[in-house]
Protein backbone atom coordinates (compact mmCIF):
# COMPACT_ATOMS: atom_id res chain seq x y z
CA UNK A 1 0.00 0.00 0.00
CA UNK A 2 1.01 3.74 -1.18
CA UNK A 3 2.09 5.89 1.84
CA UNK A 4 0.44 9.38 0.45
CA UNK A 5 2.70 12.09 1.65
CA UNK A 6 0.83 14.94 3.04
CA UNK A 7 1.72 18.55 2.21
CA UNK A 8 2.23 21.62 4.53
CA UNK A 9 -1.01 23.69 3.30
CA UNK A 10 -2.79 19.99 3.88
CA UNK A 11 -2.02 20.28 7.48
CA UNK A 12 -2.70 23.45 8.19
CA UNK A 13 -6.08 22.64 6.54
CA UNK A 14 -6.94 19.85 8.46
CA UNK A 15 -5.42 21.88 12.02
CA UNK A 16 -8.28 24.46 10.93
CA UNK A 17 -11.15 22.06 10.51
CA UNK A 18 -10.75 20.03 13.27
CA UNK A 19 -9.81 23.27 15.18
CA UNK A 20 -13.60 24.48 13.98
CA UNK A 21 -14.89 21.28 15.28
CA UNK A 22 -13.92 21.60 18.64
CA UNK A 23 -15.01 24.96 18.79
CA UNK A 24 -18.34 24.32 17.44
CA UNK A 25 -18.52 21.49 19.99
CA UNK A 26 -17.32 23.70 22.69
CA UNK A 27 -19.90 26.52 22.07
CA UNK A 28 -23.09 23.71 21.68
CA UNK A 29 -21.89 22.20 25.26
CA UNK A 30 -21.80 25.97 26.58
CA UNK A 31 -25.19 27.08 25.16
CA UNK A 32 -26.62 23.56 26.68
CA UNK A 33 -24.57 24.52 30.06
CA UNK A 34 -26.38 27.84 29.88
CA UNK A 35 -30.24 26.94 28.74
CA UNK A 36 -29.73 24.67 31.60
CA UNK A 37 -28.55 27.33 33.98
CA UNK A 38 -31.32 29.52 33.02
CA UNK A 39 -34.19 27.21 32.77
CA UNK A 40 -33.58 25.79 36.08
CA UNK A 41 -34.90 28.67 37.85
CA UNK A 42 -37.36 29.20 35.90
CA UNK A 43 -38.82 26.07 36.84
CA UNK A 44 -38.31 26.43 40.39
CA UNK A 45 -39.54 30.13 40.23
CA UNK A 46 -43.06 28.36 38.78
CA UNK A 47 -43.36 25.61 41.51
CA UNK A 48 -42.47 28.65 44.21
CA UNK A 49 -45.50 30.39 42.81
CA UNK A 50 -48.38 27.35 42.74
CA UNK A 51 -46.96 26.47 46.03
CA UNK A 52 -47.81 30.11 47.16
CA UNK A 53 -50.78 30.13 45.73
CA UNK A 54 -51.82 26.91 47.72
CA UNK A 55 -50.68 28.54 50.87
CA UNK A 56 -52.46 31.35 50.63
CA UNK A 57 -55.89 29.71 49.17
CA UNK A 58 -55.09 27.33 52.63
CA UNK A 59 -54.71 30.52 54.86
CA UNK A 60 -57.99 31.93 53.05
CA UNK A 61 -59.88 28.81 53.93
CA UNK A 62 -58.57 28.64 57.54
CA UNK A 63 -59.52 32.27 58.26
CA UNK A 64 -62.61 31.89 56.73
CA UNK A 65 -63.66 28.58 59.12
CA UNK A 66 -62.05 30.85 62.38
CA UNK A 67 -64.25 33.77 61.63
CA UNK A 68 -67.03 31.81 60.46
CA UNK A 69 -66.67 29.75 63.78
CA UNK A 70 -66.17 33.30 65.82
CA UNK A 71 -69.43 34.65 64.46
CA UNK A 72 -71.39 31.42 65.10
CA UNK A 73 -70.26 31.13 68.63
CA UNK A 74 -71.21 34.40 69.40
CA UNK A 75 -74.41 34.23 68.02
CA UNK A 76 -75.51 31.41 70.10
CA UNK A 77 -73.86 33.02 72.92
CA UNK A 78 -76.34 36.00 72.37
CA UNK A 79 -79.00 33.99 71.06
CA UNK A 80 -78.56 31.96 74.85
CA UNK A 81 -78.76 35.19 76.41
CA UNK A 82 -81.18 36.91 75.51
CA UNK A 83 -83.03 33.69 75.73
CA UNK A 84 -82.06 33.40 79.34
CA UNK A 85 -83.44 37.10 80.26
CA UNK A 86 -86.72 36.29 78.92
CA UNK A 87 -87.17 33.26 80.38
CA UNK A 88 -86.08 34.56 84.02
CA UNK A 89 -87.99 37.75 83.50
CA UNK A 90 -90.98 35.94 82.37
CA UNK A 91 -90.89 34.73 85.88
CA UNK A 92 -90.24 38.07 87.68
CA UNK A 93 -93.45 37.93 90.30
CA UNK A 94 -93.74 39.43 93.77
CA UNK A 95 -92.74 36.43 95.73
CA UNK A 96 -94.74 38.17 99.28
CA UNK A 97 -98.07 38.13 100.90
CA UNK A 98 -97.73 42.50 101.51
CA UNK A 99 -101.32 42.34 102.65
CA UNK A 100 -100.91 41.89 105.97
CA UNK A 101 -98.09 44.42 106.65
CA UNK A 102 -98.92 46.32 110.15
CA UNK A 103 -95.14 48.23 110.65
CA UNK A 104 -92.76 49.79 109.28
CA UNK A 105 -90.48 47.14 111.06
CA UNK A 106 -92.89 44.40 109.28
CA UNK A 107 -91.13 46.12 106.01
CA UNK A 108 -87.78 46.17 107.22
CA UNK A 109 -88.25 42.16 108.01
CA UNK A 110 -89.59 41.32 104.32
CA UNK A 111 -86.82 43.65 102.75
CA UNK A 112 -84.33 41.12 104.80
CA UNK A 113 -85.84 38.05 103.69
CA UNK A 114 -85.47 38.81 99.78
CA UNK A 115 -82.31 36.82 97.85
CA UNK A 116 -82.33 40.20 95.82
CA UNK A 117 -83.79 43.37 95.35
CA UNK A 118 -83.10 43.57 91.36
CA UNK A 119 -84.67 42.79 88.52
CA UNK A 120 -84.29 39.21 87.67
CA UNK A 121 -82.22 39.01 84.72
CA UNK A 122 -81.45 42.49 84.65
CA UNK A 123 -78.69 42.60 87.54
CA UNK A 124 -75.72 44.20 85.18
CA UNK A 125 -77.97 46.87 85.17
CA UNK A 126 -79.88 47.00 88.65
CA UNK A 127 -79.04 50.45 90.74
CA UNK A 128 -82.02 49.57 92.78
CA UNK A 129 -81.58 51.61 96.31
CA UNK A 130 -83.02 50.49 99.51
CA UNK A 131 -86.65 50.38 98.93
CA UNK A 132 -87.50 51.38 102.52
CA UNK A 133 -85.25 54.25 103.02
CA UNK A 134 -85.95 58.09 101.57
CA UNK A 135 -83.11 58.54 99.36
CA UNK A 136 -82.76 61.91 97.95
CA UNK A 137 -81.96 63.10 93.85
CA UNK A 138 -79.43 65.77 94.61
CA UNK A 139 -76.70 64.53 91.90
CA UNK A 140 -79.26 65.02 88.92
CA UNK A 141 -79.39 68.25 87.72
CA UNK A 142 -82.64 70.58 88.12
CA UNK A 143 -83.97 67.99 90.84
CA UNK A 144 -83.59 70.02 94.16
CA UNK A 145 -84.83 73.47 92.26
CA UNK A 146 -87.78 70.79 91.21
CA UNK A 147 -87.95 69.56 94.85
CA UNK A 148 -88.01 73.41 96.50
CA UNK A 149 -90.41 74.59 93.98
CA UNK A 150 -93.25 71.51 95.23
CA UNK A 151 -92.44 72.60 98.70
CA UNK A 152 -93.56 76.46 98.73
CA UNK A 153 -96.66 75.11 96.12
CA UNK A 154 -97.24 72.42 99.15
CA UNK A 155 -97.10 75.59 101.84
CA UNK A 156 -99.24 77.93 99.91
CA UNK A 157 -102.29 76.00 99.88
CA UNK A 158 -104.40 76.25 102.76
CA UNK A 159 -106.98 73.85 103.61
CA UNK A 160 -108.94 74.32 100.57
CA UNK A 161 -107.77 71.74 98.49
CA UNK A 162 -109.84 68.07 97.80
CA UNK A 163 -107.00 66.13 96.43
CA UNK A 164 -103.41 66.22 95.94
CA UNK A 165 -100.85 63.65 93.66
CA UNK A 166 -97.84 62.57 94.41
CA UNK A 167 -95.30 60.86 91.64
CA UNK A 168 -92.96 61.01 89.35
CA UNK A 169 -92.82 62.64 85.45
CA UNK A 170 -96.57 61.57 84.97
CA UNK A 171 -97.73 63.26 87.70
CA UNK A 172 -95.48 66.38 86.74
CA UNK A 173 -96.64 65.78 83.40
CA UNK A 174 -99.87 67.68 84.79
CA UNK A 175 -98.57 70.89 85.13
CA UNK A 176 -96.88 70.96 81.14
CA UNK A 177 -93.15 70.74 82.75
CA UNK A 178 -89.83 68.85 83.55
CA UNK A 179 -88.24 69.31 86.72
CA UNK A 180 -90.19 72.39 86.70
CA UNK A 181 -89.45 73.92 83.13
CA UNK A 182 -92.10 73.87 80.89
CA UNK A 183 -92.05 71.53 78.34
CA UNK A 184 -93.41 71.94 74.62
CA UNK A 185 -94.51 68.50 74.50
CA UNK A 186 -96.39 68.41 77.45
CA UNK A 187 -98.07 71.87 76.88
CA UNK A 188 -101.82 71.16 76.76
CA UNK A 189 -101.68 68.86 79.48
CA UNK A 190 -101.91 71.62 82.09
CA UNK A 191 -105.25 72.81 80.16
CA UNK A 192 -106.75 69.58 80.61
CA UNK A 193 -105.30 69.52 84.47
CA UNK A 194 -106.88 73.10 85.40
CA UNK A 195 -110.37 71.98 83.59
CA UNK A 196 -110.85 69.24 85.82
CA UNK A 197 -108.92 70.04 89.17
CA UNK A 198 -109.55 73.88 89.64
CA UNK A 199 -112.98 75.69 90.67
CA UNK A 200 -111.71 78.16 88.31
CA UNK A 201 -111.64 76.96 85.17
CA UNK A 202 -114.74 74.43 86.06
CA UNK A 203 -113.33 71.54 87.40
CA UNK A 204 -115.80 70.21 90.45
CA UNK A 205 -112.68 69.81 92.61
CA UNK A 206 -109.48 71.36 93.54
CA UNK A 207 -106.05 69.42 93.30
CA UNK A 208 -102.61 69.98 92.96
CA UNK A 209 -100.19 67.87 91.33
CA UNK A 210 -96.75 67.56 92.86
CA UNK A 211 -94.01 65.44 90.78
CA UNK A 212 -90.85 65.42 89.44
CA UNK A 213 -89.63 63.67 86.59
CA UNK A 214 -87.45 60.08 87.00
CA UNK A 215 -88.53 60.16 90.74
CA UNK A 216 -88.52 56.40 92.33
CA UNK A 217 -89.93 55.70 95.39
CA UNK A 218 -87.03 56.44 97.70
CA UNK A 219 -87.62 59.77 96.23
CA UNK A 220 -90.98 60.62 96.85
CA UNK A 221 -90.66 58.90 100.27
CA UNK A 222 -87.53 62.07 101.04
CA UNK A 223 -89.78 64.74 99.07
CA UNK A 224 -92.60 64.15 101.87
CA UNK A 225 -89.82 63.86 104.66
CA UNK A 226 -88.39 66.87 103.20
CA UNK A 227 -91.29 70.14 103.08
CA UNK A 228 -93.79 68.39 100.38
CA UNK A 229 -96.32 67.23 103.12
CA UNK A 230 -96.51 69.93 105.18
CA UNK A 231 -99.21 70.05 108.66
CA UNK A 232 -101.08 73.01 106.73
CA UNK A 233 -101.59 70.86 103.62
CA UNK A 234 -104.96 69.04 104.37
CA UNK A 235 -106.46 67.27 101.23
CA UNK A 236 -109.38 64.95 101.81
CA UNK A 237 -107.29 62.15 98.96
CA UNK A 238 -103.98 61.36 98.15
CA UNK A 239 -103.57 60.23 94.96
CA UNK A 240 -100.00 58.48 94.66
CA UNK A 241 -98.60 57.15 90.89
CA UNK A 242 -95.13 55.95 91.63
CA UNK A 243 -92.81 52.99 91.08
CA UNK A 244 -92.56 52.83 87.05
CA UNK A 245 -88.91 54.21 87.05
CA UNK A 246 -88.10 51.69 90.27
CA UNK A 247 -89.35 48.65 87.83
CA UNK A 248 -88.09 50.02 84.17
CA UNK A 249 -84.97 52.81 84.93
CA UNK A 250 -83.30 51.16 87.80
CA UNK A 251 -84.23 47.51 87.49
CA UNK A 252 -86.02 47.18 90.71
CA UNK A 253 -87.50 43.50 91.61
CA UNK A 254 -91.40 43.43 91.63
CA UNK A 255 -91.48 42.88 95.25
CA UNK A 256 -88.49 45.81 95.85
CA UNK A 257 -91.26 48.18 94.02
CA UNK A 258 -94.23 47.04 95.69
CA UNK A 259 -91.90 47.47 99.09
CA UNK A 260 -91.59 51.13 98.37
CA UNK A 261 -94.98 52.49 97.23
CA UNK A 262 -96.37 50.36 100.57
CA UNK A 263 -93.37 52.46 102.25
CA UNK A 264 -95.01 56.01 100.95
CA UNK A 265 -98.40 55.04 101.53
CA UNK A 266 -97.74 54.01 105.20
CA UNK A 267 -95.81 57.16 105.52
CA UNK A 268 -98.87 59.18 104.17
CA UNK A 269 -100.62 56.88 106.55
CA UNK A 270 -99.03 57.64 109.54
CA UNK A 271 -98.42 61.40 108.95
CA UNK A 272 -102.78 61.78 107.74
CA UNK A 273 -104.42 58.78 109.56
CA UNK A 274 -108.15 60.66 108.49
CA UNK A 275 -107.14 61.34 104.78
CA UNK A 276 -107.99 58.93 102.19
CA UNK A 277 -104.57 57.46 100.37
CA UNK A 278 -105.39 56.09 96.81
CA UNK A 279 -102.75 53.79 94.91
CA UNK A 280 -102.80 54.14 91.37
CA UNK A 281 -102.16 51.09 89.66
CA UNK A 282 -98.25 51.67 87.42
CA UNK A 283 -99.72 52.68 83.90
CA UNK A 284 -98.76 49.97 81.06
CA UNK A 285 -95.28 50.69 79.11
CA UNK A 286 -93.57 48.91 75.99
CA UNK A 287 -90.71 48.98 74.56
CA UNK A 288 -91.81 47.71 71.46
CA UNK A 289 -92.00 50.24 68.58
CA UNK A 290 -95.86 49.45 67.85
CA UNK A 291 -96.34 49.72 71.45
CA UNK A 292 -96.83 46.26 72.32
CA UNK A 293 -96.53 45.45 76.00
CA UNK A 294 -95.65 41.63 75.79
CA UNK A 295 -92.25 42.35 73.86
CA UNK A 296 -88.90 43.04 75.18
CA UNK A 297 -86.43 44.88 72.95
CA UNK A 298 -82.95 44.11 71.50
CA UNK A 299 -79.80 46.48 72.29
CA UNK A 300 -76.73 45.60 70.99
CA UNK A 301 -75.24 42.01 70.86
CA UNK A 302 -77.23 39.70 73.54
CA UNK A 303 -78.64 42.50 75.42
CA UNK A 304 -82.45 42.53 75.92
CA UNK A 305 -85.06 44.50 77.53
CA UNK A 306 -87.76 42.13 79.02
CA UNK A 307 -91.08 43.05 78.56
CA UNK A 308 -92.63 44.94 82.14
CA UNK A 309 -96.50 44.19 81.61
CA UNK A 310 -96.08 40.79 82.97
CA UNK A 311 -94.33 42.29 86.24
CA UNK A 312 -96.74 45.39 86.53
CA UNK A 313 -99.84 43.42 85.91
CA UNK A 314 -98.50 41.24 89.25
CA UNK A 315 -97.59 43.99 90.89
CA UNK A 316 -101.17 45.93 90.61
CA UNK A 317 -102.67 42.95 91.91
CA UNK A 318 -100.67 42.87 95.00
CA UNK A 319 -101.08 47.02 95.67
CA UNK A 320 -105.11 45.97 95.04
CA UNK A 321 -104.73 43.28 98.14
CA UNK A 322 -103.13 45.09 100.32
CA UNK A 323 -105.48 48.23 100.01
CA UNK A 324 -108.32 45.75 100.69
CA UNK A 325 -107.08 45.36 103.87
CA UNK A 326 -106.30 48.96 104.82
CA UNK A 327 -109.22 50.87 106.04
CA UNK A 328 -109.07 54.63 104.17
CA UNK A 329 -106.57 52.89 101.40
CA UNK A 330 -107.98 52.62 97.96
CA UNK A 331 -106.80 51.02 94.69
CA UNK A 332 -107.48 52.59 91.09
CA UNK A 333 -107.02 51.11 88.41
CA UNK A 334 -108.02 52.13 84.34
CA UNK A 335 -105.08 50.69 82.82
CA UNK A 336 -107.70 49.37 80.60
CA UNK A 337 -108.16 53.09 78.66
CA UNK A 338 -104.77 53.27 77.40
CA UNK A 339 -104.99 49.97 75.11
CA UNK A 340 -105.43 50.29 71.82
CA UNK A 341 -108.50 48.10 71.66
CA UNK A 342 -110.14 49.19 74.79
CA UNK A 343 -110.83 46.76 77.75
CA UNK A 344 -108.50 44.11 77.69
CA UNK A 345 -109.92 40.72 77.10
CA UNK A 346 -106.75 38.81 75.28
CA UNK A 347 -103.18 39.16 74.87
CA UNK A 348 -103.71 40.04 71.27
CA UNK A 349 -105.38 43.60 72.53
CA UNK A 350 -102.39 44.29 74.67
CA UNK A 351 -100.97 46.71 72.31
CA UNK A 352 -100.56 50.49 73.72
CA UNK A 353 -102.33 53.50 71.37
CA UNK A 354 -100.15 55.50 70.90
CA UNK A 355 -103.03 58.68 70.73
CA UNK A 356 -103.13 58.31 74.44
CA UNK A 357 -99.31 57.49 74.97
CA UNK A 358 -97.17 58.74 72.50
CA UNK A 359 -93.76 57.11 73.69
CA UNK A 360 -95.61 54.32 75.41
CA UNK A 361 -95.45 55.96 78.78
CA UNK A 362 -96.39 58.99 78.97
CA UNK A 363 -100.19 59.81 78.57
CA UNK A 364 -100.87 62.29 75.90
CA UNK A 365 -103.31 65.63 76.44
CA UNK A 366 -106.05 62.76 75.45
CA UNK A 367 -104.46 60.62 77.94
CA UNK A 368 -104.68 62.66 80.66
CA UNK A 369 -108.29 63.46 79.92
CA UNK A 370 -109.32 60.06 79.81
CA UNK A 371 -107.59 59.83 83.12
CA UNK A 372 -108.62 62.35 84.64
CA UNK A 373 -111.94 62.06 83.73
CA UNK A 374 -112.38 58.55 85.60
CA UNK A 375 -110.24 60.49 88.30
CA UNK A 376 -113.17 62.76 89.15
CA UNK A 377 -116.03 60.08 89.28
CA UNK A 378 -113.73 58.15 91.61
CA UNK A 379 -113.23 61.31 93.59
CA UNK A 380 -117.70 61.68 93.54
CA UNK A 381 -117.38 58.52 95.33
CA UNK A 382 -114.58 59.12 97.77
CA UNK A 383 -115.80 62.52 98.34
CA UNK A 384 -119.09 63.70 96.90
Amino acid sequence: MELKTISDSEKEAFVTITLDKNTINEYSSAKSKRRKIYSAPAVNFSQCFHRVKLERKKNCIRIFLVAFLWISVNMLMNQFRVHRTKKVAKGAMVSMDYSDVKSLDDLEAMKNNLDSICFPGMEASCMCPDPTVALDRQGRRHWLKASHENKDKALAINNDVDVVFYGDSITEGWMGTSFGFPNGRKEQNEEVFNSLFTLENGGKYKGIALGISGDLTTSLLWRLDNGELPQTLQPKVFWVLIGTNDLGNKWCSPDATVLGIVRVVEAIRHSRPGAVVVINSIFPRSWHKEGIVLKGKRIGKGNFLPELWTSISNINAHLKDYSEKRENVEFFDVNDVFFLHGKIESKKHLQIDKNLMHDYLHPSHVGYKLWGDQIVQKLDVLIG
